[in-house]
């Protein structure tokens, strides 16, 4: 389904595999019926997946891309281990799991990759260097 979004994600591949792999993922571990907690985790994990990496993808922002990137990735590297206690509790089979960990390998590459480009896309001030002259950004603020 592609819309007349700003950005226009639906283009890129990363997201369509996404989008793709997430909805598959989601319905093998319950399409929203509670089988067991570990279900449930991976069908949360793949939404954070899909709305991580589409929330980055439509950020200029580079402090948001990162973080959005970040925690879209970490939605992926928390998938393997979810998949394998769902082939030990005998949930689903492990041949369909190395299938999906192979594409989520795939897509962490492909995720990791638009982390490091947001990552390296600014200096200066994000380096927590001075800010170059002219440059009104403001510097890095953590509040935790």
């Amino acid at each position: 389904m592609t819309t007349n979004t700003a950005y226009r994600i639906e283009n890129l591949d990363v997201y369509r595999k996404s989008i793709a792999l997430g909805t598959r993922l989601y319905q093998a571990a319950g399409n929203g019926k509670a089988h067991s907690a570990v279900g449930e985790r991976v069908r949360e994990n793949t939404l954070a997946l899909v709305l991580n990496l589409a929330s980055g993808l439509g950020f200029w922002e580079k402090q948001w891309k990162t973080s959005h990137f970040a925690a879209s990735k970490r939605a992926v590297m928390e998938m393997s281990p979810l998949l394998e206690l769902m082939v030990a509790l005998g949930e689903m089979k492990a041949e369909t799991e190395a299938q999906y960990a192979a594409e989520l390998q795939e897509l962490a590459r492909m995720i990791g990759g638009l982390l490091r480009q947001s990552q390296r896309r600014e200096g200066g001030t994000d380096e927590g260097g001075p800010a170059p002259e002219g440059d009104a950004r403001e510097g890095r603020t953590f509040y935790h």
